[in-house]
Formats: structure tokens, C-alpha cells, sequence
């Protein structure tokens, strides 16, 4: 299943539970959220490297032939075989929905046509994202897919500088626009950063019980289906997304892990940050449906304030503030 920007949750689950997820998800989110200044930002950065990273492109050709998951799938087939169902259900609730080649595509089929080709309320008024040209684009898509395949493998920046440090230094990432639901969304994600080891615990709890639809009325898929539609007819949907991929960070600061994020805490996490985006749309029931178990694991609904960065520096990786128990991909 490709990834897709209207299914930004989706990816921030692949990459909440990806070694080097936080590192991905800063580049995506960078991506997601450029605008003209940004995206000539990183054209110039790959020019003057003369196309810097050429082994980038070696490793994308490798991941490319992998489809993700298949290992997974076929263990848990044997497991199955064997008779050892929790170990099934193991392997198969870590296995990725996506992988390497399905986050490039996403840059090249959803970023890059959507994002960089035409203005967004991501875009200032007189931002000239309708203006870029073609040489521009394809060359900033070109820094961050090298980005992109050195973050997803953990692999040090080249020696020679790093276009998308370079571009990312000189044109910081904004903040989402997200217009009244900004101050909620910016403080939900201080809060799951500095998430108390007892606030964790409970989203752990109520994760596994989101899994099995006890907490959410209804379909949780449903409802973020409705969420995400209502964020796509309000234009919010790269606003979103670029939130989504900003928790995955600060899931990874909070000592989240990877087994309770697939087991469901990341559907609480990315359901009720969706619906707070929405906040103002026509989401209605399913909004509040999404935010009533992160209300009980966090501890009420957030209340406006202060709003921080979109997160730390691109190409550093945010590290738990404690002991965390750690599991497949984490």
C-alpha cells in the first residue's frame, strides 16, 4: 500500500516504530512543510555539492527491490504453522505497512506534485511555490531523497557536507498552519514529549484497548477516515501531516515503544492529534471519539498555549528521556 499525505497517520506508524523513525520523519516533515524559499533552499544545496551522495542512490536502488513486510508475513506463516499464535501476532503486528521505497515515492508522487507544484496554506501569500520551475524541483527532491535514504539507514552524512543540513540551516522549517486548533495541536505535542513514566503507562493501557476498539465508539478507522476527509475539504490535509510526522519524535522523547505503538498507543496519539487539527471542520462525533482515550492517558484535553517549535534540528535523532523497554523496530 503506498503512503499517501491524506494517510499521514499510516506513516508516522511505520516510522514511530523505525530505529532511525525520528530522523525520517524530520526530513518528511520538512519536505511536506516547504515552501518556495525552502525548496530553492535545497536545490542550491544540491547544486553546489555536484550531486552529492551518490551512494544514497546505490542504497535507494537496494531498498527498492525489498518489498516490506514479506519476512514478516512469511515468519509469522510459520510460526502459525507451528502452533505458536502470540508469536504470530508478533511478528505480524511489527511488520511495516511500508518502507524505504514506499517514503521516496511519497516524495516524488505526493510532495513534490502537491506540496511544491502549486501555493498551499502552507505557503505564504507571494511564497512562488506556482513559479518554482522544474530544474528547482527536481533537484530539492533529489537532496531529500538522499536525505531520506541516509536517514532510513542510519548512515552518517557524507563527508563532503550534507545538502539537506545545509538547506535545512538556512531555511528553517515553519511552523504548521493550522489557524485556531495551532496553539491545542503545538501543546498536545509538548505533552507527549514530556510525557510522565505514569502518563505512559496509560497510553500504553488504553493503547491496547484502543486496538480493540473499547475506548472509541465505533470504528477507529472510521473515524479517522472522517477526520482525515474533513481536513481535506479544509485544505489542512499538509498541515496534518507535517503534525504527524512531528510526533513521531516526540513519541520517541515520551519512551514510547515500539511493541505498545503497534499495539495500539499510536492510534490514540495520531487520532487525537488529527482531530485536534480538524478542530473548527465538520468532524463532530468522531473527533471527540479520537481524543477521549489520549484524554485519559494524558490527562484531559490540551488547553491553549504557548506554541513550540515544529521539533529539533533536522538530521538529529531525539533520544528517550529514560530507560524505555525496546521491541521489534524500536
Amino acid at each position: 500500500m503506498p503512503y499517501g499525505l491524506v494517510s499521514s497517520p499510516v506513516v508516522g506508524y511505520d516510522l514511530v516504530r523505525h530505529p532511525h523513525g525520528p530522523r525520517v520523519a524530520l526530513v518528511l516533515r520538512y519536505a511536506v512543510g516547504a515552501g518556495a524559499q525552502h525548496v530553492r533552499a535545497l536545490a542550491g544545496a544540491w547544486a553546489a555539492s555536484g550531486g552529492l551522495a551518490g551512494d544514497a542512490a546505490v542504497l535507494a536502488r537496494h531498498h527498492a527491490e525489498r518489498t516490506p513486510g514479506e519476512d514478516a508475513a512469511a515468519l509469522a506463516r510459520v510460526a502459525l504453522q507451528a502452533g505458536d499464535a502470540g508469536a504470530a501476532r508478533s511478528l505480524l503486528v511489527a511488520a511495516p505497512v511500508g518502507g524505504l521505497a514506499d517514503v521516496l515515492a511519497l516524495v516524488r508522487d505526493r510532495v513534490v506534485p502537491q506540496c511544491w507544484a502549486r501555493p498551499t496554506l502552507l505557503h505564504a501569500p507571494g511564497d512562488g511555490a506556482d513559479v518554482l520551475d522544474d530544474d528547482e524541483r527536481d533537484a530539492a527532491a533529489e537532496a531529500v531523497a538522499a536525505a531520506l535514504v541516509r536517514a532510513w539507514t542510519g548512515a552518517p552524512p557524507p563527508a563532503g557536507g550534507d545538502p539537506f543540513r545545509t538547506a535545512a540551516a538556512s531555511a528553517p522549517a515553519r511552523p504548521a498552519p493550522l489557524g485556531a486548533a495551532a496553539p491545542r495541536v503545538r501543546e498536545a505535542l509538548a505533552r507527549l514529549a514530556s510525557a510522565t513514566p505514569a502518563q505512559v503507562d496509560r497510553l500504553r493501557r488504553d493503547g491496547l484497548l484502543a486496538a480493540g476498539g473499547a475506548p472509541v465508539p465505533g470504528s477507529w478507522a472510521r473515524a479517522v477516515h472522517e477526520v482525515s476527509a474533513a481536513l481535506e475539504s479544509s485544505g489542512r490535509t499538509e498541515a496534518a501531516a507535517c503534525v504527524q510526522l512531528e510526533a513521531v519524535g516526540a513519541a520517541r522523547l515520551s519512551g514510547l515503544d515500539a511493541p505498545a505503538a503497534a499495539a495500539g498507543a499510536w492510534q490514540v496519539v495520531s487520532g487525537a492529534l488529527h482531530a485536534l487539527c480538524a478542530e473548527g471542520g465538520d468532524a463532530g462525533a468522531s473527533a471527540r471519539s479520537l481524543l477521549e482515550p489520549w484524554e485519559r492517558a494524558l490527562g484531559g484535553a490540551p488547553a491553549p498555549g504557548p506554541a513550540p517549535t515544529p521539533g529539533p534540528a533536522p538530521g538529529s535523532v531525539p533520544r528517550p528521556r529514560g530507560p524505555a523497554r525496546r521491541g521489534p523496530g524500536a
